[in-house]
């Protein structure tokens, strides 16, 4: 007589354009590590993604389905809905920011009992006026949905549920207000050993771009946008090849900003400095072949990217708006983005071509090690179901 597996839990992850953003990356992270026999992820996403890793996975076992953008929100609701209510759907994480108030209505709609709004970002940056506006707006609505709070930092915590969420976090990876309010943190948590320093790959990824051994490397990961402040890290970078002329910078990414980036690359008489990698499934080899990781953002939720580049070892350079806790090892150093370009340069250049021997142990300290918090997802997935 054969012994009965358990049918594993089916959560509904929902997310936007799945083009290797960082919270589509979170939520792979997480899929590739929790234990698949007791949860299983279907993946809701929009039909524009272009970065879709579809085989990978229906080999492990996920659905995907993809649906139309919030152009026609009615239209999306209504899909979601019935979606959600044919699957019969016990449990629904929507990583939307303020936007998830959309897909968490139609959750509620569809009698989802367990509706988990989970903040992966902040606001900031004059370009985005109209962005930053509307998420003020939607901000109560995606709360008044949910039943349950996740973010990926304090920082993200308490701009996304005010100062109700201010305590102190806890041994259980949650914070509680004096209300009894509770938001849980879900790190931004990596694969340790994947992103550890490796001398061989730093060696075939400089010979792939024809970068030499005693050229100084900066690089910097992100979608090319506002967010991310390309346009001020070209102007550092300028800055760094007065100080260091043997220097190149590496950016990879995609995104709207990018034929701007390389005009402004242009104009800046760079070019030939800087080199435009795209979009990259192997950013691990990236960071072995880097000397220095830049991170000039106006806002971040955390700043995924930095947590990798100081696994690998590297000393980065992140500004103040990105949040402390992206700060894991030893290696981590912030700068006002009031600090002029010329400074940003000089410690940038102190910062190269160091390594941090004890990278791996002291992410892994701080609460990045991905086989253990895919673990805490899992336990908290079966303990409301």
């Amino acid at each position: 007589m054969h012994e009965n597996k358990a049918t594993p839990i089916r959560v509904a992850q929902i997310l936007g354009k799945m083009n290797g953003g960082g919270a589509e990356q979170v939520v792979m992270n997480y899929y590739r590590a929790i234990d698949r026999s007791r949860v299983q992820f279907d993946f809701f996403l929009f039909k524009s993604s272009k970065l879709v890793p579809a085989e990978e996975i229906k080999e492990k076992g996920g659905r995907l389905y993809l649906l139309c953008g919030f152009k026609s929100p009615v239209r999306y609701i209504r899909t979601l809905t019935t979606l959600l209510r044919e699957n019969n759907y016990a449990i629904v994480h929507c990583h939307l920011s303020t936007l998830s108030f959309l897909p968490l209505l139609a959750a509620k709609r569809a009698g989802v009992p367990v509706r988990i709004i989970h903040n992966h970002s902040t606001s900031g940056g004059g370009r985005e006026l109209v962005r930053n506006i509307a998420k003020a707006l939607f901000k109560p609505l995606a709360r008044a949905f949910a039943t349950h709070r996740f973010a990926c930092s304090e920082h993200a915590a308490r701009w996304m549920y005010g100062a109700a969420y201010t305590a102190e976090l806890s041994d259980k990876n949650t914070l509680e207000g004096a209300r009894g309010k509770i938001v849980r943190i879900m790190r931004n948590a990596i694969d340790i050993g994947h992103f550890c320093f490796d001398g061989s790959k730093r060696s075939a990824f400089r010979s792939e771009f024809g970068v030499a051994d005693e050229t100084l490397l900066f690089g910097h990961v992100g979608r090319f946008c506002p967010q991310k402040n390309q346009q001020f890290l070209i102007q550092v970078f300028k800055e760094i090849l007065r100080v260091h002329p043997n220097s190149k910078l590496i950016m990879a990414g995609v995104g709207e900003d990018m034929e701007l980036i390389r005009a402004k690359t242009a104009s800046a008489g760079i070019s030939k400095k800087v080199i435009f990698a795209g979009h990259r499934s192997d950013v691990d080899r990236l960071y072995s072949a880097i000397d220095c990781f830049l991170l000039p953002s106006n806002y971040e939720g955390l700043g995924m990217a930095g947590v990798e580049a100081q696994c690998a070892g590297l000393y980065c350079l992140f500004s103040d708006k990105v949040p402390r806790e992206v700060k894991v090892g030893d290696g981590a150093q912030f700068l006002s983005l009031k600090t002029s370009c010329a400074d940003w340069a000089l410690a940038a250049v102190d910062c190269a071509n160091l390594r941090n021997d004890k990278a791996a142990e002291q992410v892994v300290q701080a609460g990045y090690d991905i086989d253990a918090e895919a673990e805490k997802l899992c336990g908290f997935y079966i303990s409301v179901k």
